[in-house]
Order: structure tokens, then C-alpha cells, then sequence
């Protein structure tokens, strides 16, 4: 568990096998009352992808017993909101300020994918809402600063972040960010990398090539030493400041 991690900065970490981690997250929303926080996906709304494209949204819509999107995105700015194909609604909305949210809609599970590295004040926003649904459990996931994929893009002189992204969080940064919001029981996974996020960037015949590498070598790298993992879940119940 974080709370209980050695101080000391080169202690061993507790670090657990990854998981797959759009599996780990439609387990935990399961017949739940999710809100989903940066549920607006552009790549998915006005771009054709690889079959084998994963909408988290899509895949927690198909197992929640129901669902309320919140995003920043400036394309649901003017209507304030978008009905989905999957039969849900994404609104407008920050997560500075989520009070007007949380009074028409009383989650018992909070998901914020990939989210927390754009966020500017992030300690902030999730302390408040800490405050606003105390015992509400949450779940993020992140990419991971000590990934594989970084360290050997490094040997190129290059890495794999997006230009918006304000943070990278380590697997000792998540615990620290969870203590301080705060989050009870708390857990900490890696997950693994999952190549349909470029299969739609490179030529159809490629994608063999890619599966077979990712099958023989990066997921076995993964599982074997899971600090290497692409990113990290962290999971917990808001407490009482």
C-alpha cells in the first residue's frame, strides 16, 4: 500500500504485475454510477480508427448501470453538452469546478483516464472534490515516467508524450498525490502498453509486425519488471481532509 511505502528515495516498491487497464476499469464500474471525467475523445468523435480502437467512455457505458460524461473539450463549449453513440451524454465542464456536476448527478465511482497529467492544479481539483463526495471511490490512470517505451525512445532522442501533458507521474508520485488529496485504500498498478493507440498511424501491413513485437517482447519486459510498464492506475476512496 503507498501510505505504508519505505521513506527512504531507493526503497524497493510493493510494484504488482500489470494489468490490462480498460479491463481493470470496466471490472470496477460494473453496474456503478459512474461519472466519467475527459470522456471526450476527438480521435474517436471525428475520426475514423483501427477496428481495433478502445473508447474508455464506450467501455465503461457498456458495463455501468449509468454513465454522465464531464469534459473541457472546446468543440462541447456552444451546445454544452453531446449525446453519444453509445447512448450516453458528455457535458461541458471543468474539473475546477465539478459542484454544479455533482448536484445533478451523485456518482458512486469517479474515473478520470488519462487526465491528470493535463491538469494544472490537479492536487487541487481533487481535493475538492474530496470534499464534495467523501467515501465516492476513484480510479485515474496516467502513463508511467519510468516506462520502457520512453527509455528507449531516450536512445532516439525523443518520447512519447503529448504536447498538452503538464505532469509525468512515477509510481512514488502517485502515492504522495494520493496521501495528500486524500485517497483511502489506495492502490497503485501498472498497466500494459496496448498498441491499437498507433495502429491507425502507421500502413495496414505494418500491424502484424507490431502485435507480434509488442506479444514477444514488450509485454514480457512489462510483467517481468512492471516499473517498466507503459502507465500506472491508481485507485482509492475520497477521505476526510
Amino acid at each position: 500500500m503507498p501510505a505504508a511505502l519505505d521513506p527512504s528515495p531507493l526503497a524497493k516498491l510493493p510494484v504488482s504485475r500489470p494489468v490490462d487497464r480498460y479491463d481493470y476499469i470496466r471490472d470496477m464500474c460494473a453496474g456503478r454510477r459512474v461519472l466519467d471525467l475527459g470522456a471526450y475523445d476527438e480521435t474517436e468523435i471525428v475520426k475514423s480508427q483501427h477496428h481495433s480502437w478502445r473508447w474508455l467512455h464506450a467501455q465503461i457505458a457498456d458495463v455501468a448501470a449509468d454513465v454522465l460524461g464531464v469534459d473541457a473539450a472546446p468543440q462541447l463549449r456552444e451546445k454544452g453538452h453531446i449525446d453519444t453513440s453509445v447512448g450516453t451524454r458528455i457535458v461541458y465542464g471543468s474539473v475546477d469546478d465539478l459542484s454544479g456536476v455533482i448536484a445533478n448527478f451523485r456518482p458512486d465511482l469517479v474515473v478520470a483516464g488519462e487526465l491528470i497529467e493535463h491538469t494544472q492544479n490537479t492536487l487541487g481539483w481533487l481535493s475538492s472534490l474530496a470534499d464534495q463526495v467523501p467515501g465516492v471511490d476513484f480510479v485515474a490512470t496516467t502513463p508511467n515516467s519510468t516506462s520502457m517505451v520512453n527509455a528507449l525512445l531516450a536512445l532516439l532522442n525523443r518520447e512519447n508524450n503529448h504536447p498538452d501533458h503538464l505532469h509525468v507521474y512515477s509510481y512514488r508520485t502517485l502515492a504522495t498525490l494520493a496521501s495528500r488529496v486524500p485517497l483511502q485504500d489506495t492502490t497503485i498498478l501498472p498497466y500494459y502498453y496496448d498498441p491499437h493507440l498507433f495502429y491507425g498511424r502507421m500502413p495496414t501491413w505494418a500491424a502484424p509486425a507490431v502485435t507480434a513485437f509488442n506479444l514477444a517482447f514488450l509485454r514480457p519486459v512489462q510483467w517481468m519488471w512492471p516499473l517498466t510498464s507503459f502507465g500506472l492506475i491508481l485507485a482509492g476512496r475520497f477521505g476526510a481532509r
